[in-house]
């Protein structure tokens, strides 16, 4: 067969090229171009048995020896002298340690021998949100192997826009005798690298608190902190990254975090005024409130205070329906991101017939299945007058690491009135001030938010969740941020010992004191 010259060089330089490809197909990065995936440095020796035995007759017997011996000292499996030079033409692939890699690298004369370091991703932290992220195949329930996402998922918009790219390489030239150069790393310049909105350094500064002693007894936390006028997700964390991803792959109750949402709908709507008081009943729910049956409650204290027995009046003047559309118009209910495993969340009633203790529970959040990201809708809505802004995560993707390809920018809609967003941000700052929120007050700071504790029952054993949605002004910019705390304290009478005031609010003041520093 005759062959052209171009392919034939091409032939004979694959021929005596060798790459080793590692690492991601593209660079995943925050917002400060820093990298945000984490690589162990994983060490090889690489044997091609047909070269081995065909090139080395008068090879140093002492590399030999040495070759041999430093191998089967660091695992007594990899002995050279079981292996044969017929096979098939494929390498045998030895890992190894830093320490044999160090001894390995300088013998030279071994034909059909190398040696490499390469940075890998690590396998652990699955669920790490970066992580997350960069695996377009997850286990679905009930399929033994791990299955390509959705087309339309996050995951694999990303997957599609950067498959073609080069991996990072470490070539090595062989000689026609065998003889193996010294590797050299390629990198590839024209691939599609993908820029996240998070900053590494506000994540990991989350991440360490999350992880402080005094949280131990929580089994998961999650904390999404957010650019509030561009929806641009700073940070996005959960204390244990070994299971699924709290801040997007459950559905939560909401809790009194749903109270905010109540209220929006009343006064934008005209079904309340929010200048008349409104008296306790006492006889809506089991729970006592916390003033007697016939206290007048102005709106802001109602709120401060969360007292379940005015919000559940205030649900029955409003009606389920507008709390509903409400709750949909920032994002509630719905996929926020879009990734894969991510859960939509609803509203565990029938909405065609609803009965009057589901509009009671519905307005105390008892009924509202939501994840931590679509929760912080609820206060980034009000600190931006009104409007909500949908969060993105993604920045841009870009050609090598500066030309952009694409900038995305987040999705904004008029969800209330500018004149209620006011209103409710004075109220959410007296929760702070003088309220269930006390514990996330930071003197000389503008914070607002509102605690959430919910109490449900979990394989008949009743658990409890602990919220915070707040916002806050720091460096000439407004910030919203969510605070989950999964499975918070109860007692034997199943009455949360904890609430979220006590277990988010600090968790929420303690992020907002780490990004002062």
């Amino acid at each position: 067969m005759y062959i052209k010259g171009p392919d034939r060089k091409a032939m004979a330089d694959a021929q005596y090229t060798i790459d080793e490809k590692y690492g991601l197909q593209y660079s995943l990065t925050d917002c400060k171009d820093n990298p945000l995936l984490d690589y162990n440095i994983n060490y090889y020796a690489i044997i091609d048995p047909l070269d081995y035995f065909r090139f080395n007759e008068y090879t140093s017997k002492y590399d030999m020896q040495a070759l041999t011996f430093i191998l089967r000292n660091y695992n007594s499996n990899y002995d050279l002298y079981k292996i044969n030079g017929r096979g098939n033409g494929q390498k045998i692939k030895y890992k190894i340690d830093e320490e044999t890699y160090d001894k390995l690298k300088d013998i030279k004369g071994v034909k059909g021998f190398y040696a490499y370091a390469a940075n890998e991703l690590t396998g652990d932290k699955i669920w790490k949100i970066e992580n997350l992220l960069s695996n377009p195949k997850y286990y679905k329930e009930g399929v033994k192997d791990p299955i390509f996402k959705s087309p339309n998922s996050l995951e694999m918009q990303i997957y599609n826009k950067t498959k073609n790219n080069e991996f990072t390489k470490i070539r090595f030239l062989k000689g026609v005798d065998g003889e193996i150069s010294e590797g050299k790393i390629i990198e590839p310049e024209n691939n599609i690298n993908v820029k996240l909105t998070l900053d590494k350094e506000v994540q990991d500064r989350v991440e360490g608190i999350l992880h402080e002693d005094k949280y131990k007894k929580y089994d998961q936390i999650g904390v999404v902190l957010m650019e509030s006028s561009t929806g641009k997700i700073r940070a996005m964390a959960q204390k244990n990254d070994s299971t699924s991803n709290a801040n997007l792959c459950n559905g939560f109750f909401a809790g009194s975090i749903f109270k905010v949402i109540v209220e929006e709908a009343g006064i934008d709507l005209n079904l309340i005024d929010k200048d008349k008081t409104i008296a306790v009943k006492g006889n809506i729910f089991k729970k006592a409130d916390k003033h007697k049956i016939g206290y007048e409650y102005t709106l802001s204290e109602a709120l401060s205070d969360s007292s379940n027995d005015i919000f559940a009046q205030l649900g029955w003047k409003i009606g389920i329906e507008n709390m509903y559309d409400y709750a949909r118009k920032q994002g509630l209910f719905n996929k926020v991101l879009n990734f894969e495993q991510e859960q939509s969340g609803k509203l565990e009633v029938d909405l065609s017939s609803p009965k009057i203790e589901d509009t009671s529970f519905t307005s105390i959040g008892q009924t509202a299945r939501i994840t931590p990201l679509q929760a912080i809708s609820i206060p980034n809505t009000i600190i931006n007058n009104g409007v909500y802004v949908q969060p993105t995560i993604i920045d841009s993707f870009l050609k090598g690491d500066k030309e952009i390809l694409e900038k995305i920018t987040s999705k904004t809609s008029r969800a209330l009135k500018s004149e209620t967003a006011e209103t409710i941000k004075l109220h959410m700052m007296d929760v702070v001030k003088t309220g269930t929120g006390k514990q996330a007050y930071i003197k000389d700071m503008n914070i607002g938010g509102k605690t959430g504790t919910t109490s449900y029952k979990d394989k008949e054993k009743t658990k409890s969740d602990g919220w915070f949605v707040g916002f806050f002004h720091w460096k000439g910019k407004n910030y919203s941020m969510v605070v989950f705390v999964n499975n918070i304290g109860m007692n034997v009478n199943g009455i949360a010992d904890e609430e979220g005031g006590g277990t988010a609010a600090p968790i929420f003041k303690e992020v907002v004191n780490a990004l002062k520093k």
